[in-house]
């Protein structure tokens, strides 16, 4: 059963709201064939030099911020039906819309870090829950043991860049990060699936690290032309 996410405020960034957008993709039930799981146990990249368009990890380019949570200029902008803003290049405000900066904890990588340097603490984190199982509501940030989809999002860009946002993957699909073009994805970008039911993070050669998503826990997919998943992208959000 789905539970209600209208009433999850945008503007309140509350990480641990009690309104989530269930994920119907984290059981492993029935899942392996039909929500893009791969045979293998998702614990560990692929070989494969499959890549997506964009999936070169060029530098982002000078991005100009300011002290604490105002920071702000980016190319060209448009307003999406999404709510969010969808960007051609790769210059966005730090931190991007629908995120605030945590004071109290020492993020792995610093607002002005490199490019380089903040996709490396974001594979840190994320790899290092591989494994751990998809249990709806739950964030070990909260002390449970587990995540859904977007607890695990936000927990991963919590801890290597600092970012407070909903935990909500409904509202990360909304109004979280920068929206840029599908062919424009690059690893680090948070991707929604089927409008916010699904969220995941794009690592690069054609792979996802994500909670749920058919596996049952948290592991890699493919997210190349030809998997399941490329052709439920919703939005691709640009996040640093």
């Amino acid at each position: 059963m789905n539970r209600a996410y209208r009433s999850w405020n945008p503007h309140g960034y509350q990480r641990y709201g009690a309104h989530h957008y269930r994920d119907p993709y984290g059981s492993t039930s029935g899942a392996h064939s039909q929500k893009g799981a791969t045979g293998g146990t998702g614990n560990a990249k692929s070989g494969s030099t499959a890549t997506t368009p964009g999936n070169t990890a060029a530098t982002s380019g000078s991005t100009a911020t300011t002290p604490g949570n105002t920071a702000a200029t980016s190319g060209s902008t448009a307003t999406t039906p999404s709510g969010s803003t969808s960007v051609a290049t790769s210059s966005i405000p730090i931190p991007p819309p629908g995120v605030h900066l945590d004071p109290s904890i020492v993020p792995g990588a610093g607002v002005n870090a490199s490019y380089s340097a903040k996709l490396a603490a974001i594979e840190s984190v994320a790899e290092s829950k591989l494994g751990t199982p998809y249990i709806w509501g739950h964030n070990e940030d909260r002390g449970q043991y587990g995540f859904d989809c977007s607890n695990y999002t936000e927990y991963v860009f919590h801890h290597a860049l600092g970012y407070l946002m909903t935990t909500s993957s409904k509202g990360q699909f909304l109004y979280v990060g920068v929206k840029v073009p599908l062919s424009s994805m690059r690893p680090g970008d948070l991707i929604a699936f089927d409008s916010g039911a699904h969220v995941g993070i794009f690592i690069g050669n054609g792979q996802m690290i994500q909670e749920g998503g058919g596996l049952g826990k948290c592991g890699y997919l493919p997210l190349t032309p030809t998997s399941y998943w490329y052709h439920h992208i919703s939005a691709v959000k640009r996040m640093f």
